[in-house]
């Protein structure tokens, strides 16, 4: 067998609107499952090294074109989908407004989190990194910036921090 180590995925997404690009993996559909477990076996088989998912939810920086075409926010001749965020405010010049999150999408969320989880317990992974760095969703609701809501979710550092801790 081959070394030791601790191997990871990239952000691995939770739900469809949860993705960077169209391309991005991700741990929402049974075939995904079955994709994973094919990878995940290959490395218990032939190494002893440990794999991580790392699953994890875009927010507004979603529906994009991949780095190496320029990452720029998809048209929607390009496939764009709507994206969500803690409040409508754009990542930047020229991004798409995400749509703030309701009580039920911030649910929904959580329970697509839940669901990448058990799917990577059954697929077989180690251990699971939930992503909350680099701007994506998690991270969006603790920063001032991009986190501008006036219910429980918004305002003090405390409350920010609300949705990320439930997740």
């Amino acid at each position: 067998k081959g070394g030791a180590g601790l191997v990871f995925t990239e952000m691995t997404c939770t739900s469809a609107q949860g993705r960077i690009t169209p391309g991005c993996p991700g741990l929402y559909a049974p075939e995904h499952e079955a994709a994973w477990a094919r990878i995940v076996d290959f490395v218990h088989s032939e190494t002893t090294a440990k794999i991580c998912c790392q699953i994890g939810h875009a927010g507004r920086k979603g529906s994009t074109l991949p780095p190496a075409q320029g990452g720029q926010p998809l048209k929607p001749e390009e496939g764009a989908w709507e994206t969500l965020g803690p409040s409508p405010i754009p990542f930047g010049e020229g991004w798409h407004i995400p749509r703030e999150m309701s009580k039920a999408e911030l649910k929904q969320t959580t329970d697509d989190f839940v669901s990448a989880v058990k799917r990577a317990e059954r697929i077989g992974y180690d251990l699971v990194e939930i992503h909350g760095g680099h701007g994506y969703l998690l991270n969006q609701f603790l920063s001032p910036l991009a986190n501008q809501r006036k219910d429980e979710y918004g305002g003090s550092l405390e409350n920010r921090m609300r949705y990320p801790l439930e997740v």
